[in-house]
């Protein structure tokens, strides 16, 4: 699947990175309700949802949160490196209402295939790639709901 699908057709398969995440939640024995939550809107999930679009550009709710030798993790979760502005406001965002937690951790946590071990890149990571302005900006082929151009970066993974 590329991003040059339509969204419908980035919508009809799998979420590989979602798959990979509760996988490692379970080969690592993390209980569902007890260390690991998702919350994150599944739009897979709610397609006909009316209105959809419009709350996940109000609502503040990372992937999932996770605790992992007692820090809590609060994460996207990402199949690709592909990073939209909009999701980077949001995870800085929550950033920002971390900060007074030294055992909270923000940030991404990426599967760069099925079979990949999980990748943390923390905020502070996310944000120096993303403000580096030799990587460029990019944009999704599609507009959003408002008709404007959807920017994103391809960040690193070291």
């Amino acid at each position: 699947m590329k991003f040059t699908n339509s969204w419908e057709e980035r919508q009809s398969v799998p979420d590989m990175a979602d798959e990979c995440m509760q996988k490692y939640f379970k080969k690592n024995n993390l209980i569902e309700g007890e260390d690991w939550i998702k919350l994150g809107p599944d739009p897979k999930l709610t397609p006909n949802m009316k209105k959809m679009w419009l709350a996940l550009q109000i609502i503040l709710v990372p992937d999932y949160v996770f605790v992992i030798k007692d820090k809590l993790y609060i994460a996207e979760v990402k199949g690709t490196l592909k990073f939209k502005q909009s999701d980077y406001q949001h995870l800085s965002e929550m950033y920002d209402k971390a900060k007074p937690y030294s055992n909270v951790r923000v940030g991404i946590t990426y599967f760069a295939h099925p079979d990949a071990a999980p990748v943390w890149l923390p905020y502070a990571k996310v944000s120096t790639q993303w403000n580096d302005e030799r990587i460029p900006m990019k944009f999704y082929p599609e507009l959003d709901f408002l008709g404007n151009k959807k920017p994103y970066k391809i960040l690193l993974n070291n």
